[in-house]
């Protein structure tokens, strides 16, 4: 031990002894050289090791719990009960047989005759004839008949269908327009031997069409629509019309637009016969029409818009142009839906459009083609309910050689109509209510209340100021049905050329007349025996009014007529 080592222990006890003796106090003082030793640390080496990411893979145990569900074994006596299967498709037969006969000796005979149901092709044809005496008091002979056969034939292919349709129409109508009386019976059987045209009318009409629509199921491709109608007209007075119409409709998605547009071209050649020593006159033209259109659809709203380009070659060659635009916006779930357009178009008026409508026309009356200029119109339609509908709409139209018609004299024999055309400005105010109840009822009723302004004629001739449509269907269990329809037409003016004269004295006068307003009530009932046989009743004109729906041209007082049909 070393000499500085001993004192420095010794100072250590001194210490301690002196710290266990209570509240004793003592200093001592050393004299020497102090030299303090310090030992060696330990140190603990916290460097960072690299530690395996990669950990063992655990054994995975699995344990069963057996268990037991004790299910009490319960026995249930179920009821018997009768399968009823019903077929996929409702049988179809493939021929419809009516049959009827009514007052004013009319018969009439229907018959349809189809394939009913194919994957590859189709066809059928359909027979018609009515006619009756007329049986209307104080006029001319007002006799008439109706004679029709339609057949087609449609074939389908992997994406396409083909149709082809023929056609043959015969309508009989009599010149009657004139008051039956002594003076003018005299006047009849004292003038010379009538032309064959002088108290009646014949129209033929043999036609055929053709059609081939794609059937693409991808919306992507160029959808297309091409038919082709011809018709070849012509009339006991010795007029003619041969008509020749193609359209082409083509249609293309692209994201949420719809791109579509149609051709039209429709040929028309007409010869007209005067008669007597005016000879016949010459009528031929060609109608060209391109309207392309796009058309979004959203969630809630509809735009479509698009224009109306025609080439009219009728006489002189005319170039049209027309706006065609609609819109509509749902609102409440499309409990109220209001909607907005414009529309035009270049309509031809043909020798056998025009005759179909009026068939007491003059044996050739001369033809002009209609414009639509414009129609603009507003309107907001909804549901009251599920079952209950309205629409209300005001639009505002211009018409460019609308065809009117008024009475040319004949005398000594009835009326004949002659068409005269005029601009014509349309204003038409509408409402609309429909109803339905499952099938069981159907109801609706429409007014329109229209205003007319003319510019060459004194009146709109023969155009309705207001006209009110009421139908409605019930069925009973689809066993009887009953269905009505109401028509109220308002007074409208009438025009009656001026006779000629061969007095240098008188002077030759139109006569202007009002055709009182009417209501015409048809009632039909059906009673359906079995699903094969059914027995009818139609009652026309209930109200038994003659009413004139052109002048000098009253209708039949209250047709009946009953009869049965039967599917075979």
């Amino acid at each position: 031990m070393s000499t500085m080592t001993r004192p420095l222990l010794l100072l250590a006890a001194v210490l301690v002894a002196g710290a266990a003796r209570a509240q004793v106090t003592a200093e001592y003082e050393i004299q020497g050289i102090y030299s303090p030793a310090i030992a060696d640390a330990q140190k603990i080496d916290l460097r960072p090791q690299p530690v395996d990411t990669v950990l063992p893979t655990l054994a995975v145990r699995y344990d069963l719990l057996p268990a037991k569900a004790e299910i009490p074994v319960k026995v249930d006596s179920i009821a018997a009960a009768r399968l009823t299967v019903e077929a996929e498709q409702q049988r179809l037969y493939k021929g419809y047989v009516k049959a009827g006969f009514g007052l004013y000796t009319t018969p009439l005979g229907e018959l349809y005759y189809d394939q009913t149901r194919s994957k590859e092709n189709g066809f059928g044809v359909h027979l018609k004839h009515m006619s009756s005496n007329g049986g209307i008091d104080d006029v001319g002979e007002s006799d008439y008949s109706y004679n029709s056969i339609d057949g087609f034939y449609k074939h389908f292919f992997s994406e396409h269908e083909a149709m082809g349709r023929l056609i043959y129409d015969r309508r009989r109508v009599n010149y009657y327009g004139y008051v039956s009386n002594d003076s003018t019976e005299n006047v009849i059987q004292s003038a010379p031997e009538p032309a064959d045209d002088a108290l009646k009318q014949f129209y033929n009409d043999i036609g055929f069409a053709a059609r081939l629509r794609s059937l693409y199921a991808d919306s992507s491709r160029i959808a297309h629509d091409i038919g082709l109608e011809a018709h070849a007209y012509s009339n006991l007075s010795g007029s003619r019309e041969t008509n020749l119409r193609v359209t082409a409709d083509v249609g293309k998605q692209e994201g949420a637009e719809y791109y579509s547009g149609t051709l039209l071209i429709d040929n028309n050649t007409y010869r007209g016969e005067l008669g007597g020593s005016l000879g016949d006159f010459k009528q031929n033209g060609t109608l060209i029409g391109l309207m392309p259109s796009v058309r979004t659809v959203g969630q809630k709203y509809f735009v479509r818009a698009g224009v109306g380009m025609y080439l009219d070659a009728l006489g002189k060659t005319t170039f049209h142009f027309f706006p065609q635009a609609y819109a509509h916006y749902a609102l409440f779930d499309n409990i109220l839906v209001p909607y907005i357009g414009v529309e035009g178009e270049r309509k031809r008026n043909s020798f056998r459009s025009l005759t179909r409508e009026n068939p007491w026309l003059t044996g050739g009356p001369p033809l002009a083609n209609t414009s639509k200029l414009y129609d603009v119109y507003l309107g907001l339609r909804g549901n009251f309910m599920n079952n209950l509908g309205f629409d209300v709409r005001a639009s505002k139209s211009a018409y460019e050689s609308m065809a009117l018609f008024v009475n040319q004299p004949n005398q000594p024999f009835g009326d004949r109509m002659a068409v005269v055309y005029d601009d014509v400005d349309v204003l038409d105010l509408s409402g609309q209510i429909t109803y339905s109840q499952r099938e069981d009822l159907r109801f609706s009723a429409r007014v329109d209340v229209y205003t007319y302004s003319v510019k060459v004629q004194e009146e709109p001739w023969n155009l309705p100021p207001y006209k009110l449509t009421f139908a409605a269907r019930y069925s009973l269990r689809d066993k009887l049905i009953a269905k009505a329809e109401v028509l109220f037409l308002g007074k409208r003016p009438a025009l009656r050329l001026p006779e000629s004269s061969n007095d240098p004295n008188v002077v030759p006068t139109a006569v202007r007349a009002d055709l009182d307003g009417y209501m015409d009530l048809y009632l039909g009932l059906e009673y359906r025996y079995t699903k094969r046989l059914s027995l009818f009743l139609d009652l026309s004109n209930l109200s038994a009014s003659k009413y004139e729906r052109w002048y000098r041209y009253p209708v039949q007082r209250g047709l009946v007529l009953g009869g049965a049909t039967y599917a075979f």
